[in-house]
């Protein structure tokens, strides 16, 4: 399965990199853009992204953080620093740049969903409500709950998992954020018993097998529905 390192150009002209997975074969394939943890593009989310591509998606993986600190690390308090230092209307006009990059690419199809993994959550969320997300789905995604307001504006499918025990993220923001959804027709928000925060990465110590599996093919279910 071909993998590689890619370059983006944002609509300022700048660059930045990340990585890109993608099924074998010619395509096009219907794509995903995946929106990290606040730890970057580390080995655990290349393998993620890997097992995306095997399931039938070119993966856009962006170093998100590339404006405060590019690259991976494994160091919390590195990763809370650039986390409060990341600029959420730079941040939207990247993510933005990157839906429209990874559509217009050849091996991709055109249709494109955003997937959050904790920090990503809320890009997620908003890529469907503002920027025409073919599908949305997120992980123990935190501050979605901070735009309840832009659900109405949300036309695709959705889903989004979450666990009991998250700490990040309480079960009455989850609650909000099911209310909130509770009118939408291809929403799927669900709350599991026993998880808490990174429950789907499998390097971290919130990971929980059983959940990390159903939560994952829900959201593939979700995404082949594009």
């Amino acid at each position: 399965m071909p993998s590689s390192d890619i370059s983006y150009q944002t609509r300022d002209n700048e660059t930045f990199t990340g990585y890109l997975a993608r099924p074998d074969g010619d395509g096009p394939f219907p794509g995903i853009l995946m929106i990290t943890a606040i730890f970057g593009i580390d080995e655990e989310m290349q393998e993620l992204a890997n097992a995306w591509a095997a399931d039938g998606f070119v993966v856009s993986v962006p170093d998100i953080f590339w404006r405060v600190m590019p690259g991976p690390t494994a160091d919390m308090k590195l990763a809370f620093k650039r986390y409060g230092d990341f600029d959420f209307d730079k941040g939207m006009d990247d993510v933005e740049d990157l839906i429209t990059d990874l559509r217009g690419r050849d091996v991709c199809n055109g249709k494109v969903a955003v997937l959050g993994f904790c920090f990503g959550g809320r890009y997620a969320h908003l890529s469907a409500s503002r920027f025409g997300a073919n599908a949305a789905g997120a992980f123990h995604g935190t501050m979605i709950g901070q735009h309840l307001d832009e659900v109405d504006k949300v036309s695709c499918p959705v889903s989004f998992h979450f666990g009991d025990e998250d700490p990040v993220v309480p079960v009455e923001e989850v609650d909000a954020i099911k209310a909130a959804y509770a009118s939408h027709a291809n929403a799927e928000i669900t709350l599991y018993e026993g998880a808490t925060h990174n429950f789907s990465m499998t390097y971290k110590d919130g990971y929980h097998a059983e959940v990390a599996k159903t939560s994952r093919a829900a959201v593939l279910e979700c995404f082949k529905s594009m």
